[in-house]
């Protein structure tokens, strides 16, 4: 079975959504037919951030914007890039090449949009992953279980089915209100010596990369470790993506340092080259 699809492919499994008419036409609007680049998507999904912004009379409800936002039709345009981009693919086969030391049975897809994790945990861990978990904030879930009808092992859910062998999540703290929280959560979710993959971009590519958590790009590797995590390894791809392995719960005492190294990534000066010296990864 392909690991990338093609952009035709993808497009003609994800017109069953009634609201694919809708997202054609910002693909017509930017005179994209079919391959877009990664800059052409940004711009698409910037757009649809801004008209948002414009008939949204009370945007400092952060959280309901966001939600709104994350329904938004071009969200099936951004699905069909990631699953017919080469160089994304190799970042999501990076996250599951992290988890499969610990030969997970169960895998929570965190924040997995279309599925592409999912699919890739399903078609290269066979032996491994019995079940997997696709949990989203987006509301195309039957979308989601027509495109991956192909995989019995994956279920789409409303909410996590803990507790999990292995979690991954690319490409999704930069989007939380709260990533520290939600690393507080994905600790809760996993087993002890259960593994952890993540990426991130805490960087002003997009607008839906929120600014108030730009300076965790600083000190994100470190803060998790201090949230019951040990590092056990990272990939260098298109993004770079670390791997993790749980130790322990989160105690108050975690947390509050955490929260003391958020505060210090906030800081002008380079944190990150001095914990690096001082305690390595």
């Amino acid at each position: 079975m392909s690991l990338v699809y093609s952009w035709q492919q993808v497009v003609e499994r994800l017109s069953v959504d009634s609201q694919w008419k809708q997202a054609r036409k910002y693909l017509s609007q930017h005179k994209i037919t079919h391959n877009p680049t990664l800059q052409q998507i940004w711009r698409i999904l910037d757009l649809a951030w801004n008209e948002l912004s414009e008939t949204t009379p009370n945007k400092s409800d952060t959280s309901k914007f966001l939600h709104e936002y994350y329904q938004h039709p071009v969200w099936l345009i951004n699905a069909a890039f990631c699953e017919s981009d080469q160089a994304t693919i190799n970042d999501r086969l990076a996250a599951v090449r992290l988890i499969a030391h610990v030969q997970p049975r169960k895998i929570l897809d965190f924040g997995g949009g279309i599925g592409t994790v999912s699919r890739l945990c399903a078609t290269t861990l066979p032996q491994e992953a019995e079940l997997i978990d696709l949990v989203d904030i987006t509301e195309f879930r039957h979308t989601i279980k027509q495109y991956l009808s192909d995989f019995p092992n994956i279920r789409i859910l409303e909410k996590p089915d803990s507790p999990y062998d292995a979690v991954i999540s690319t490409e999704v703290l930069e989007h939380l209100i709260d990533p520290i929280g939600a690393v507080v959560e994905i600790n809760r979710l996993l087993r002890v010596g259960g593994a952890f993959a993540a990426s991130w971009s805490f960087a002003p590519v997009i607008k839906c990369h929120l600014p108030q958590n730009f300076h965790l790009r600083r000190l994100m590797p470190w803060i998790i470790r201090s949230l019951g995590f040990g590092f056990y390894g990272f990939e260098r791809r298109g993004s770079t993506v670390y791997g993790f392995v749980k130790h322990s719960e989160v105690t108050p005492a975690m947390l509050k340092q955490a929260r003391f190294l958020e505060l210090i990534s906030r800081l002008p000066i380079p944190s990150d080259r001095l914990l690096l010296l001082m305690r390595g990864l």
